[in-house]
């Protein structure tokens, strides 16, 4: 079991959380949340909400009533096993999410094409702290645009790259045409259940984003609406700016937030009861002097522990955290706030984090180096996550040998104990090596090289996953013509 250090409780108090629930709770009442959907705002209303145009109000016995049946817990099944996700399993992964552009080893900024985000699937296939691949880049130029559906070509590239699970996004009006999104995201599930065989549990999580303030568009809605009629978990998230798209206030911005989450998940529960659900906001800090959104801010690690309690309030699946920064290029900034951020999801024990390695510039770019680099913080936090092992027992084996050694003695000898190596991580990209430093720079040089030799091998070194035949005819039947088997 994954040890939950709880670390959002130095951050606020239970009297906090029940006061931003309180607050939230007139939110729901009094201000409402906007629905683009005409079928959502049937559903609301058949079920007793208050509908005013397109404004939903939520009072606090539906809330509680959908809060009942969402799980605590669910699994996402595939042919290569389960994937578990709640309180009491290991925080959930994947990488680099969406970005348009890459930096890429020459240094150079460049749009990402196919190839380009096939690479990044082969990275995340072969991670040992990531537990879900995606696409990395969405609607790459080189793709054949004709079609009228050309999303799911992409959503089967996951399929053929890797037998991790997926973590998808919504399909949307620029690359599904000539049939609904609601239809779309019924495609696509019904898909993952064809290609795995598997059609009576969840085979895929799919990450669906609110509108700030306090809205919810019709192309998210209708993916969820699609989504969750198939049995599918979805992770509800908000991606507010303060003093732009939610209030100046940090607790301003953790309220609004929490009643456009929830507003979600009642959706989901009157559409499914018991459909699996994610909580989850990713909500950071404006620097109003250039009106950007600063995904590496100090104070996007409070809203998000902040909304972290919120969600174990709830007794609800939490998605906080990312290896978010507002650096261009993997350097020292990019690792100072991607630590920071990451610190919600392992210290302060979220379920889910999308964007755990990889991504720069607020969400714009994506770097393979700054992958294989995220990937050392993760397993940094990860360690200090598992903290020191204290027991009777081992205090008086250590005694022994603190005993044995004596004043001015050491601990040499013979082979490295297993103590040594079940308790210190050791790392593959960072230098630790001591002595003379220009011989030991030329001899391991720079770390960005290293982590670009770190890609190129991990890359060389990748096998496609093995495939049935009928798994193979189901994906040529949507894969692009140049990824055909």
């Amino acid at each position: 079991m994954y040890v939950n250090r709880r670390f959002y409780d130095k951050y606020v108090s239970t009297r906090d959380v029940e006061l931003l629930h309180e607050y939230s709770l007139r939110v729901l009442k009094e201000v409402g949340v906007s629905f683009d959907c005409p079928e959502a705002l049937e559903i609301f209303k058949k079920h007793g909400a208050t509908v005013e145009g397109s404004i939903v109000k939520i009072d606090e016995d539906l809330l509680n009533q959908a809060l009942e049946t969402a799980p605590k817990t669910f699994t996402i099944t595939t042919s290569a096993g389960e994937t578990k996700i709640g309180e009491r399993y290991k925080p959930k992964t994947v990488g680099c999410y969406g970005p348009p552009k890459f930096l890429f080893e020459d240094d150079e900024y460049r749009v990402a094409k196919k190839d380009d985000m096939v690479k990044f699937l082969k990275l995340m296939d072969t991670s040992d702290v990531t537990d879900f691949v995606n696409n990395s880049a969405y609607d790459t130029p080189d793709l054949d645009k004709t079609k009228e559906d050309f999303y799911l070509p992409q959503v089967a590239m996951c399929l053929k790259y890797s037998q991790k699970p997926t973590y998808g996004n919504v399909a949307n009006s620029m690359n599904v045409r000539g049939k609904s999104l609601k239809q779309e995201a019924k495609d696509i599930a019904k898909l993952y259940k064809e290609f795995y065989d598997i059609w009576d549990r969840p085979v895929l999580l799919t990450n669906t984003c609110a509108l700030s303030p306090l809205g919810y568009s019709y192309e998210v809605l209708d993916n969820i609406m699609g989504l969750v009629e198939e049995g599918q978990p979805v992770t509800i998230i908000t991606c507010s700016m303060t003093n732009l798209t939610a209030p100046a206030a940090l607790l301003g911005s953790v309220i609004q937030n929490n009643a456009t989450i929830l507003a979600g998940i009642v959706l989901t529960q009157l559409i499914n009861p018991g459909n699996p659900v994610i909580y989850g906001t990713v909500s950071t800090a404006t620097d109003m002097r250039n009106v950007a959104c600063s995904i590496g801010a100090p104070e996007a690690q409070l809203i998000q522990m902040a909304s972290l309690a919120l969600g174990r309030y709830y007794q609800l699946p939490v998605r906080t955290g990312i290896a978010g920064t507002d650096s261009l290029k993997p350097d020292y900034q990019a690792g100072v706030e991607s630590f920071m951020i990451l610190m919600t999801t392992y210290l302060g024990k979220s379920d889910f984090v999308l964007n755990h390695a990889g991504i720069l510039q607020a969400y714009a770019l994506g770097s393979y180096e700054k992958f294989v680099l995220d990937e050392e913080v993760n397993r940094i936090l990860l360690r200090l996550n598992r903290g020191i092992d204290i027991s009777d027992v081992k205090a008086e084996k250590v005694f022994d040998a603190i005993k044995k050694a004596g004043p001015l003695g050491n601990y040499l000898s013979g082979r490295t104990p297993k103590e040594y190596r079940q308790e210190h991580w050791l790392t593959k990209l960072f230098n630790r090596q001591a002595g003379n430093p220009q011989p030991i720079f030329d001899e391991i040089g720079d770390l960005r090289e290293r982590a670009s030799k770190e890609v190129e091998e991990r890359v060389a070194g990748y096998t496609l996953p093995d495939l049935t035949k009928t798994q193979k005819d189901i994906l040529n039947r949507y894969l692009p013509e140049d990824e055909k088997f």
